[in-house]
């Protein structure tokens, strides 16, 4: 049965349609195998709550995998429950908890022994959800119980003792009791290599082999997998979970023996931990790379088109650094979506070809997308769809809700930035749609994955050039909630909504459907991601769903960093590329007519402002408590501290002296007067654009070496001398620049901090 027949049956099923129970069983396999999660949970779950008439016969009373029947059912719905994405990650996991409760009373009972099965199930959910919301107390409780499983005999499932030393690795590692958990899990592992058979099924034999990769014997760890023959070996994709786990252990060993006595952290700078991968991955060396280095998210804020050209510098840098390649979430806001489907498409066309992109062709990719965008930007397109002021304000006396039109704006997207890179169309007028986007790599590997289609979800962790998963972020006027558009669904997801807080309903994520009217076009998707309040109308997909006119603006009003949906896509390696506009000072707020208009307009600012220091707090908790293995955070205003602002008659009247160049290497004048620069949609001059391309692209080579220790040695740095901001690159990280040159490179800038209107 392909996917489609087994998701087409199950949603019968929900439907009302009766099967019999080992139909309805059957089915719950195949649809976890396809990521479809969501709904095996439901198929469960109407099994549960409809025993008597939801499949024919009822539920009979056997026994599964030795045990009882609606135990192992509780079992699976708590899994399912845990990990099903179309509830969020603040109650799911809860409600799965109070699942096996239900099922199984010791569970919050610490009194009365438990299976180590069932305990080491409660024990993942804990682990899962610290891993999506980054709570100590729920490792912590993750580790309790493990433990308690772990008092069972371990010959007949040492599940939970693996995992409770690797928990317990991680409490120490995020500075809880380090000492005394470093010695648990040591010991742990030690009594699985003495007490566990070397020889035997493939999980014992694994287990075994992930012990001794744990105390650090990985010579002995890579000949302990040899003793499974080829028949009980596991396909790479089974065998995900566990590498990304070990993986994680060693960047743990690789950071204790830095910390001890110096030196690098990449874990395959050890020849024996390459062996141990090489051994347990056969055939799956770009899975090894993938493993060792995280699951990278690459995150473009809003800021127009000055955020546009600033993120062309960083992914000039990053294709240098051989780094875009690993880039496997790319979420975008705003000016960021504009270059990033264009940057998106020209990959989509290069990986669509043989053989594969080396180094060189990303570099030639970007520079290739950095001549187009500079040139699609000099068609001005705000000005090509701007109003005259008198039909400006007769639009708003009419009551409109902003000036420009988000549809003109689309077609001009579409004319000038999209349909370029896309190549001929079946019809002229019809625009690029998003469910046309997803593609299949020229270098899909039909045995290694075992799928004759490419998933990216499933499949882009064993690939060497990835195929970023595109989030494009709106947000939704109705109910405040983000809204995100991607090659294969738009909607409002659910981790973007926070349910123990948020009672407004969401609005139904679901896949595109042209033939009921549920598609988007690109252009359109990108004009709605950047629809900025009162300078552009919401855009509006009307009728979607029933009684609702659904209207988008800019995803930066709920998101400008896009930061949520590389977290919500367990991303652990985070890059954020932030040139969005930030709160200046305002000496003398207006007074009179325009005060009310002035204060309100502040104060949006400055909660957009606070919830961006929230972004930043949040992920820099999670780089603290190990979540987040790597963590780039690019803003403009970096290292431009300034001197606290004296009374009159304070004593404290000295000033600081700083160097003419900020931490990042660029001229300090400079970079302050490009973080002033207009957040708009019109034409950037070519000194505008060509000094914040340098300017982004300094700032991410800084950063790479500063903030990315574990990562900077693998990607290295092969300098390209022909990148068209390379004469601004120049003069602006050179203390050399003669006076003149300086003051007339800052004029310039400074005259583009305001958006003429016409």
């Amino acid at each position: 049965m392909d996917e489609s027949e087994m998701v087409g049956r199950a949603r019968r099923f929900l439907a009302g349609e009766r099967l019999t129970f080992d139909a309805v069983l059957a089915m719950l396999g195949p649809l976890q195998q396809q990521d479809q999660l969501s709904l095996a949970r439901r198929v469960l779950e109407r099994i549960r709550k409809k025993e008597d008439d939801s499949v024919s016969g009822g539920v009979p009373d056997r026994d599964v995998e030795g045990i009882p029947l609606r135990d192992y059912l509780c079992q699976q719905e708590a899994l399912l429950t845990s990990k099903d994405p179309e509830l969020h990650a603040s109650l799911r996991h809860d409600q799965a908890l109070r699942i096996l409760a239900r099922g199984f009373r010791f569970i919050n009972d610490r009194s009365k022994a438990g299976d180590a099965e069932t305990l080491g199930i409660a024990g993942g959910i804990c682990k899962r959800k610290w891993n999506d919301l980054g709570q100590i107390k729920d490792l912590m409780r993750s580790a309790d119980f493990y433990t308690r499983g772990a008092a069972n005999d371990l010959r007949i499932d040492p599940y939970p003792h693996i995992n409770a030393a690797f928990v317990d690795d991680l409490l120490a590692a995020a500075g809880v009791q380090p000492t005394e958990r470093r010695q648990q899990a040591r010991a742990l592992r030690q009594r699985i290599v003495d007490e566990l058979p070397e020889k035997g099924g493939w999980w014992h034999v694994a287990t075994r082999a992930e012990a001794l990769f744990g105390l650090g014997r990985y010579e002995e760890a890579t000949r302990a997998l040899a003793q499974v023959d080829k028949s009980g070996k596991r396909a790479p994709w089974e065998l995900r979970t566990m590498a990304e786990q070990l993986a994680q252990l060693a960047h743990l060993h690789a950071s204790w023996r830095a910390d001890a006595v110096g030196g690098g952290a990449d874990p395959l700078d050890d020849p024996a931990i390459r062996q141990f991968f090489e051994a347990l991955l056969p055939g799956a060396e770009d899975a090894i790379r993938s493993v060792i280095i995280g699951k990278v998210g690459l995150a473009l804020s809003g800021g127009g088109f000055r955020a546009s050209f600033y993120h062309l510098g960083v992914l000039a840098c990053l294709a240098e650094r051989n780094a875009l390649r690993d880039v496997d979430v790319l979420s975008c806001v705003s000016g960021g979506s504009i270059v990033g489907a264009c940057y998106w498409l020209k990959l989509r066309q290069r990986l669509q070809r043989s053989p594969p992109p080396s180094r060189g062709d990303y570099i030639e990719l970007v520079r290739e997308l950095i001549q187009h965008f500079l040139d699609a930007v000099r068609t001005d397109p705000r000005r090509s769809i701007q109003p005259s002021k008198g039909r400006a304000v007769w639009n708003f006396a009419r009551g409109a809700k902003g000036v420009l039109d988000p549809e003109k704006m689309a077609a001009a997207l579409e004319e000038d930035f999209y349909r370029p890179l896309w190549g001929p169309r079946p019809s002229a007028a019809a625009p690029i749609q998003m469910h046309e986007l997803a593609f299949q790599p020229a270098d899909h590997d039909r045995v290694l994955t075992g799928s004759d289609s490419f998933n990216p979800g499933r499949h882009n962790w064993l690939r060497a050039n990835k195929v970023p998963a595109l989030i494009l972020n709106a947000t939704t006027v109705n109910t405040g909630h983000a809204w995100h558009f991607t090659p294969t669904w738009m909607g409002e997801s659910p981790w973007a909504v926070h349910a123990a807080a948020d009672s407004i309903q969401r609005l139904e994520w679901h896949n595109y459907s042209p033939a009921n009217g549920w598609q988007m076009a690109l252009s359109r998707a990108v004009a709605a991601s950047a629809c900025v309040p009162l300078v552009f109308e919401p855009l509006r997909l009307r009728a979607s769903y029933s009684g609702i006119d659904v209207s988008l603006v800019d995803g930066g009003v709920h998101d400008n960093q896009g930061t949520v949906a590389l977290l919500a896509s367990d991303c652990n390696v985070v890059l954020v590329s932030d040139a969005c506009g930030q709160l200046t000072l305002q000496p003398k707020p207006p007074e009179g007519m325009t005060a009310g208009l002035s204060a309100g307009s502040r104060s949006m600012d400055t909660l957009m402002e606070r919830v961006r220091l929230a972004n930043y707090a949040d992920l820099a908790a999670r780089q603290r408590t190990g979540l987040l293995r790597n963590l780039m955070f690019l803003h403009m205003k970096a290292g431009l501290d300034a001197d606290v602002i004296r009374l009159p008659f304070s004593s404290e009247s000295y000033t600081l002296e700083r160097d003419t160049l900020t931490p990042s290497g660029v001229l300090r004048d400079v970079q302050q007067a490009l973080a002033e620069l207009r957040t708009d949609l019109d034409a950037f001059t070519d000194i505008e654009s060509a000094a914040l391309m340098a300017c982004g692209y300094r700032m991410a080579s800084k950063a790479i070496d500063s903030d990315l220790p574990g990562l900077a040695g693998r990607w290295r740095p092969a300098p390209y001398d022909n990148w068209a901001f390379k004469t601004m690159l120049g003069k602006i990280t050179t203390v050399d620049i003669e006076v003149g040159q300086l003051n007339a490179l800052l004029a310039e800038i400074r005259a583009g901090k305001t958006v003429a209107l016409d």
